[in-house]
């Protein structure tokens, strides 16, 4: 091939050739260099209560990393834990450390608070979960904020009556066990409730015939704060795995 020559006597061929390297080492340069843009950290805050029967302590798992170790059923009450997510998250759950008995996906809003329960018993080796959406706001002077769950997988429908004087009222009104697909919508909200110590009992029916099958003598809803009432447990069972009325406190 025929090299034109400059005066300086280096060929253009040569330049040609030195800048396509210069070129190809700036992209390269380029490529490698951190991206100057910040990366946005989504948070959550995010309370897990372990409500199934018959179900040990578990390890929870969020995107590969350990949330939370030994979480045990019926766990007392902890505040809202930090959860950094990505738009879609995996939530596993494992029991005796590596038999996974929840792997689940959900997306979350950043700077949102959530809580997740889960309920039922091993059936074909997994148990349940359930989302709520939580919503701490100040339930306003002389008010408690309260939603109920009905949580006892073979419980029937229940109505829970709460007493405080002579007054009583109706609380909950022929609510069945959640199942497989509750509705997240009608769950979560809270309603307000004047605080104070409450009787409360806790019934079911059967055609005419109507059992209590709770009686609590008090139960203490506090000014300020925010619960969930949760049916627990299991129908003829005892001790800690019988049915029991649980509160849980959200703030």
């Amino acid at each position: 091939m025929k090299h034109v020559r400059t005066q300086s006597g280096i060929s253009l061929t040569g330049i040609s050739c030195a800048l396509l390297v210069a070129t190809a080492f700036m992209s390269c340069k380029k490529n490698n260099d951190p991206d100057p843009r910040p990366v946005v950290v989504k948070n959550a805050g995010i309370q897990i209560v372990h409500t199934a029967p018959k179900v040990g302590d578990l390890t929870v798992e969020i995107d590969g990393k350990k949330l939370q170790d030994k979480l045990p059923f019926l766990n007392p009450s902890k505040g809202y834990m930090n959860l950094p997510f990505r738009n879609e998250s995996i939530l596993k759950f494992a029991q005796d450390g590596n038999k996974v008995i929840v792997d689940t996906k959900y997306q979350f809003n950043d700077k949102s608070t959530y809580s997740l329960f889960l309920y039922d018993t091993l059936n074909n080796n997994k148990v349940r979960a359930v989302l709520l959406n939580d919503n701490p706001a100040d339930p306003g002077k002389g008010k408690t904020s309260l939603r109920f769950l009905h949580l006892s997988p073979n419980t029937t429908a229940v109505d829970i009556d709460v007493f405080k004087g002579s007054d009583s009222i109706r609380l909950v009104n022929n609510a069945a066990y959640i199942s497989d697909k509750p509705d997240v919508a009608v769950l979560s909200p809270f309603k307000p409730i004047a605080s104070g110590d409450y009787r409360v009992k806790v019934k079911t029916k059967a055609g005419t015939t109507i059992t209590t099958v709770l009686d609590i003598p008090s139960v203490k809803l506090v000014e300020g704060k925010v619960v969930t009432l949760y049916l627990s447990g299991l129908t003829k069972a005892s001790g800690a795995l019988g049915v029991g009325l649980q509160l849980w406190q959200h703030r």
